[in-house]
């Protein structure tokens, strides 16, 4: 879990690169976001056009860019693909790495349902889940963030990797220390003057969720 505009897309694009690409037989990735709509967008305009523009594009066969068939084909016979945030989007597939990004606008684990059943025959299968903090209806994610906090303070090494990039919810907001120990890619893609902008503009609520990765309630939010 991390902020908004802390380099999600570029962190996942690299995880599905790898897997596809130096895992040495062909892997089945599928990339999800909050709706069908949203991953096909994400996969056009943000990862199909970063893969182009770097030095792993030789690797590409093609790719598909009709409705309901994106995805990325490479040479190996790997293939990123597409798939809707529906209970039957696994079914009759088998799948390597699974990708949930955007998993806050997941009230129930629909998703991971329709999905991790489709690696039940990989070993070394992955499910990725990514999302910046949730609301009191973000039920999903809530689980899966309380169990990854579980496993740190137990020493769990196999089975789970859990990696956050928040604040605490006692820091002060308006803190650029506060800002620096939970934003990466401030001073990197993001300015000070940006977090600035945010603080005068959004509600305190809002800012705290989007930029320092902390949950809100409901209450909050009215």
């Amino acid at each position: 879990t991390v902020p908004r505009q802390s380099g999600k897309t570029a962190l996942v694009l690299a995880w599905e690169l790898h897997r596809a690409l130096a895992w040495g037989s062909p892997q089945a990735i599928a990339y999800t976001a909050q709706t069908g709509f949203d991953a096909r967008r994400k996969l056009m305009d943000d990862q199909v056009p970063a893969l182009q523009n770097s030095t792993l594009a030789p690797s590409i066969r093609r790719i598909y860019t009709a409705n309901g068939n994106e995805s990325i084909i490479f040479r190996n016979g790997s293939r990123i693909q597409v798939l809707p945030s529906t209970p039957t989007a696994g079914h009759g597939k088998t799948l390597s790495l699974a990708v949930i990004d955007e998993a806050f606008a997941d009230y129930e684990g629909i998703r991971e349902a329709a999905l991790l059943p489709a690696m039940a025959t990989k070993r070394d299968g992955q499910i990725l889940i990514v999302s910046t903090a949730g609301t009191s209806e973000s039920m999903f994610l809530r689980r899966k963030v309380d169990a990854g906090r579980q496993a740190i303070k137990d020493g769990l090494i196999n089975g789970v990797a859990y990696f956050e990039w928040s604040a605490d919810p006692d820091d002060d907001p308006f803190d650029p220390e506060t800002w620096a120990k939970c934003m990466p890619a401030l001073g990197q893609t993001i300015d000070a003057s940006t977090i600035d902008h945010a603080l005068a503009t959004m509600t305190l609520t809002d800012f705290r969720r989007s930029y320092l990765n902390t949950w809100t309630n409901q209450d909050d939010r009215l």
